[in-house]
């Protein structure tokens, strides 16, 4: 597992939020108090983006699970670019492709390998706008308003609603319709890993959606 750099080694110009997104600070986001609870690995893996046209790739295998309603909303998400991984699987080779994009924000594109199964791309970036939201938006143009937090060394991220996108404009979904409240957590465990995990809980059909894996930093 190694790092791994495509197109030009060269100097390469930081790049441009487009208007209404600022480039993705953690380390504002968070505040320096929050910041320095942080072990240095995450703050490695978060304090920049890689530089523009370049890309980290991280490997490891995941558990990826969905009650009858994650798997009936994961396929019906397919007709709009598959923002969510279709299909289950108990160790399910994954790799994760970080890159930045032209808004100045991060992308994490996951490739699932699942058993039998044609590589699967599921890809989300996340943005900062210019009063400080941090926004994750996947394919299709669903997103979610996230509140990211330190608790016990590790990086947590929440959603706290849903919405649309449509040009400028973000159209609120309800809860009721979506997978349910997400809950995302990046945890250091030593040795140049890190466990994801991905829980989403709906209000009236329970835990929907949950993934968890260990990765592994490049080299």
């Amino acid at each position: 597992m190694e790092r791994v750099l495509r197109g030009y080694q060269g100097a390469a110009a930081p790049a441009r939020a487009k208007p209404g997104f600022v480039p993705l600070d953690f380390p504002a986001l968070l505040g320096p108090d929050a910041w320095a609870r942080l072990p240095a690995a995450v703050q490695h893996r978060f304090a920049a983006h890689p530089a523009l046209g370049l890309n980290i790739l991280y490997d490891g295998r995941m558990v990826v699970e969905a009650n009858g309603f994650g798997r009936m909303v994961s396929q019906v998400c397919r007709l709009i670019g598959t923002p969510l991984a279709p299909w289950t699987g108990a160790d399910v080779p994954t790799s994760v492709d970080v890159h930045q994009d032209h808004r100045g924000g991060l992308v994490w594109a996951r490739t699932y390998r699942f058993d039998r199964r044609s590589p699967v791309l599921v890809s989300s970036t996340k943005l900062m706008t210019a009063d400080g939201e941090l926004l994750e938006v996947v394919r299709g143009g669903l997103g979610m308003a996230l509140i990211v937090s330190v608790e016990d060394g590790a990086l947590h991220f929440r959603s706290r609603r849903y919405f649309f996108s449509l040009g400028p404009l973000r159209l609120p979904i309800p809860d009721l319709l979506t997978p349910g409240r997400a809950h995302v957590v990046h945890r250091d465990v030593g040795e140049g890993r890190f466990r994801f995990t991905m829980d989403f809980h709906h209000p009236w059909f329970g835990r929907t959606l949950f993934q968890d894996g260990v990765f592994r930093d490049p080299a």
